[in-house]
C-alpha cells in the first residue's frame, strides 16, 4: 500500500497562510488570491448532504472549510515541492464553481461556464483567470496540465462509487505518465479524506489501483451497467438490501428495461445519486432511472445531477437533517402507479400532483438537474 503521509507536519502552504490571514480579518488578501475571493465571498452552500448532520448547523461557508481541510491533508504529505505545488493549485481552484457572489455567478453563466457540474465549471473558471495574466507571468504547459487535473478532479472517486464512467477520465489518461502516480494519488487522498477520513480508508486500496490504471494509459476499465448499479446501491446493501436478488427480480424479467438502462448508463455520468436515492427501494430507483431516460431521450445528455432532488428531500427537524417523509411518500405513490415494464414502454400516466423534472443545466442540454415538481404541495 502506498504511504505518502507524514505525521505531525506543520502548516507551511502559502494558501493556508492566506486563509489564516483572511480569518484574522485581513480582507486585503483577497486582492492577491482570486481563488480565495471566489471561495470566501459567496452565499452558496453547495455541498453533498450525505455528510451533513444538520442543515441549519451547516458551516457558514462549507466549501471553503472543505478546501481548507484538503490543504491541511496535503500539507502533511511527503511530496516533492513541485508536485505539492501542483496539487495545491488544483485544490485551490477545483471548488470555485460552487461559490462566487450572485453577480459573479451570472457573469460565469453568461460566458457559458457549466457551474452545475463543478469540476467542469471550475476548470473553465481557472482557464479564464489564467488568460487575464500578463504573458510574462504565464506557463502554458503547466496551465494545460492544471486545467486537465481540475477538469477531472474527483472523477476517480466518482468512478469507484459507480456514478462516473471510466471513459470520462480520458483527458487525464491522455496526459498522465507513470511518474505522475504519487501526484495523482496524493490529490485523490486530499479530495476524499477532506470529505471523510473513514471514506478514504474504505477506498484507499481501490483508489491506488485506479490511479495506476490512469498512469499506465489503460482505457478499457469501464464498469458494466450492473456493476455501476451495484456500487450506486452500496449504502442500501450495507443496510441489508440483497442486490443480486432485487436486480434479478426487477430487471431479470424486464430485458427491455435493462437494455434501455444499459444504453443510458453507457453515455451518462451522475452526481449525488446515493445522497438522493438510497432511501428509496431498488425497484423505485429503477423506475426513477427509466423516467429520466424517457424524459431525456433524444437529448445529448452526458451529465446528470441529482442535486435538486437531494436538496428537495431533506430538511431539519429538531436540529437534525431528516428525509421529508411527506414528499418521499408522494414520490413513492407516483412510482407505484406503473410497473417497470409499463414505464419502459411509455405507458406511465400523468399525475397532477407530482412529476419528474429534468432541467437543463447548460444551453447545449448536455447536463440536466433531476428533481420532482410538487404541484400545490408544501412541506409538513
Amino acid at each position: 500500500m502506498v504511504n505518502i503521509y507524514k505525521e505531525g507536519a506543520m502548516a507551511v502552504l502559502s494558501s493556508l497562510r492566506a486563509i489564516e490571514e483572511l480569518k484574522s480579518g485581513n480582507t486585503l488578501i483577497l486582492r492577491e488570491h482570486k481563488w480565495l475571493k471566489f471561495l470566501s465571498l459567496t452565499k452558496e452552500k453547495n455541498v453533498n448532504l450525505e455528510q451533513v448532520e444538520s442543515l441549519e448547523g451547516m458551516a457558514q461557508n462549507p466549501v471553503l472549510e472543505y478546501v481548507e481541510r484538503t490543504l491541511h491533508i496535503l500539507d502533511g504529505l511527503t511530496l516533492p515541492q513541485e508536485e505539492k505545488a501542483l496539487v495545491e493549485e488544483v485544490l485551490l481552484w477545483s471548488e470555485t464553481a460552487k461559490c462566487g457572489l450572485p453577480h459573479q455567478r451570472r457573469e460565469w453563466l453568461d460566458q457559458g461556464f457549466q457551474l452545475g457540474i463543478h469540476n467542469i465549471g471550475s476548470a473553465q473558471i481557472y482557464a479564464s483567470e489564467m488568460k487575464k495574466r500578463p504573458e510574462t507571468m504565464r506557463n502554458r504547459e503547466r496551465e494545460k496540465l492544471l486545467y486537465v487535473l481540475i477538469l477531472t478532479h474527483g472523477l476517480p472517486g466518482q468512478y469507484i462509487r459507480g456514478e462516473g464512467r471510466y471513459s470520462s477520465m480520458k483527458p487525464l489518461i491522455d496526459v498522465a505518465t507513470q511518474e505522475m502516480f504519487p501526484l495523482l494519488y496524493a490529490l485523490n487522498q486530499c479530495i476524499v479524506a477532506g470529505v471523510s477520513p473513514e471514506i478514504w480508508d474504505s477506498v484507499q486500496k481501490e483508489m491506488e489501483e485506479v490511479n495506476r490504471w490512469i498512469c499506465d494509459g489503460e482505457m478499457s476499465k469501464g464498469q458494466t451497467f450492473q456493476e455501476r448499479l451495484r456500487r450506486l446501491r452500496n449504502l442500501a446493501s450495507l443496510r441489508g438490501e440483497n442486490f443480486d436478488a432485487v436486480y434479478n427480480e426487477c430487471l431479470g424479467s424486464n430485458p427491455d428495461a435493462e437494455k434501455l438502462l444499459e444504453r443510458f448508463f453507457r453515455k451518462t455520468d451522475m452526481w449525488y445519486v446515493e445522497a438522493s436515492l438510497t432511501d428509496f427501494s431498488f425497484e423505485e430507483c429503477i423506475k426513477i432511472f427509466l423516467l429520466i431516460e424517457r424524459k431525456t431521450r433524444g437529448a445529448v445528455l452526458e451529465q446528470l445531477s441529482f442535486e435538486p432532488m437531494m436538496k428537495e428531500l431533506y430538511y431539519d427537524y429538531k436540529g437534525r437533517k431528516i428525509v421529508n417523509v411527506y414528499k418521499k411518500r408522494i414520490i413513492e405513490s407516483y412510482l407505484a402507479e406503473c410497473t417497470i415494464e409499463e414505464i419502459a414502454h411509455w405507458k406511465h400516466p400523468a399525475n397532477e400532483h407530482v412529476q419528474l423534472m429534468a432541467v437543463p443545466l447548460h444551453a447545449q442540454e448536455e447536463m440536466a438537474g433531476i428533481g420532482f415538481f410538487f404541484q400545490g404541495q408544501g412541506r409538513s
